[in-house]
């Protein structure tokens, strides 16, 4: 059968999607490896899934670029030389780019040697890549409808966002267990993104006096990422509150299994996981995402009930904590939410993209 490649490195919003399809390649016969960057976060993730031996770390700058335009184009060059070295190496026969600068370099090499490539655009908002690329792609995929009118005029297949099968499959028991929390205290889970999330983390801190009624019944499980999680775990310190603070982990079928109530970021792999899993959320977006994308994932996300939206700007007191505490102490809302996050769960996304590209493979 044939070999794919999926540069899906960068962030956890690329590559969790990546290997979700890997799977579906494979269970089709296809041989799957990947495209990543050097970040640790990367490596981790790959190590987590069993995966590492198949990843391809090339380098990776900002658009633009420490230096100016003039380093960018030295490695985004180096990129794209060590992607189509890659690829001819390992006889590759069509290439998946799932956004990010990895997503360009290894198309650029695609292009190079004729190789057709595919794109997937998990965001509302399409990024510089997917715009950039789009017009020569075999196909687009898109999460969320409203990317396509970012395209440039490009006509984009609704997949959705694919998630690994493994996820909404751990009883609740059994994930409290794994992850070491109480068995009868009910879970707020905060997750900071793959590489954590400063302002998420001093809002949530900042919040726990509007939860302290609830200590007794409560306890929190705090993905900080790693520069963040000791001095987060120093704030929950006297607090009264049972709280795991982790930097990263790998068992996120285990923490979404847990979690009465989510706080996250707003990208749209994390959105896709709450929606496969069927967990209420308070969705905070990352102000700086660029073409404020994740504000726009948010809202597409919530505009059925799945979800409250409040922005970052508007956390400067306690005003999570009272959020989170109105919701726990609502419990068919929280149930209403978890049918409207199943109504936007697409669990088929990964097998509707294999099935279009095991067609040229």
């Amino acid at each position: 059968m044939g070999q794919l490649a999926i540069a899906c490195g960068g962030t956890g919003g690329h590559l969790f999607p990546g290997l979700a399809v890997a799977e579906a390649m494979r269970g089709r016969g296809h041989e799957v490896s990947y495209f990543v960057s050097e970040k640790a976060v990367d490596r981790r993730a790959l190590r987590g899934a069993g995966e590492e031996e198949h990843g391809v770390p090339i380098p990776a700058v900002g658009w633009g670029g420490v230096g100016g335009a003039g380093h960018f184009a030295v490695q985004f060059i180096s990129a794209v030389r060590r992607a189509g070295e890659e690829m001819r190496r390992r006889k590759i026969g069509a290439l998946l780019g799932m956004g990010g600068f990895i997503s360009a370099a290894a198309v650029g090499a695609a292009r190079v040697a004729s190789i057709p490539y595919f794109l997937h655009e998990s965001n509302a908002v399409p990024g510089r890549a997917t715009r950039l690329l789009a017009r020569g792609a075999e196909k687009v995929f898109v999460g969320f409808s409203e990317c396509e009118k970012g395209l440039g005029g490009v006509t984009a297949s609704v997949s959705g966002t694919p998630v690994r099968n493994r996820l909404g499959r751990m009883q609740k028991e059994e994930a409290l267990k794994k992850l070491g929390l109480h068995p009868r205290r009910r879970v707020v889970a905060v997750l900071g993104g793959s590489q954590g999330a400063k302002g998420l983390n001093e809002a949530m801190l900042r919040g726990l006096e509007a939860l302290k009624r609830e200590s007794e019944h409560l306890q929190i499980l705090h993905l900080a990422g790693e520069a963040h999680a000791e001095k987060v775990r120093k704030g929950y310190e006297g607090s009264g509150f049972h709280a795991v603070v982790m930097g990263f982990c790998d068992e996120m079928e285990a923490v979404y299994g847990a979690a009465e109530v989510v706080v996250a970021r707003a990208g749209a792999g994390t959105l896709a996981e709450l929606a496969a899993c069927q967990v209420p959320a308070i969705l905070v977006p990352f102000p700086a995402a660029a073409g404020d994308h994740q504000t726009a994932n948010a809202r597409a996300y919530a505009k059925r009930g799945a979800a409250e939206v409040v922005a970052e700007k508007n956390l400067g007191g306690a005003e999570l904590g009272q959020r989170i505490a109105t919701l726990m102490a609502e419990p068919n809302r929280r149930e209403e939410m978890r049918l409207r996050a199943r109504e936007q769960d697409q669990p088929q996304a990964a097998e509707k993209i294999a099935e279009v590209i095991s067609g040229i493979l």
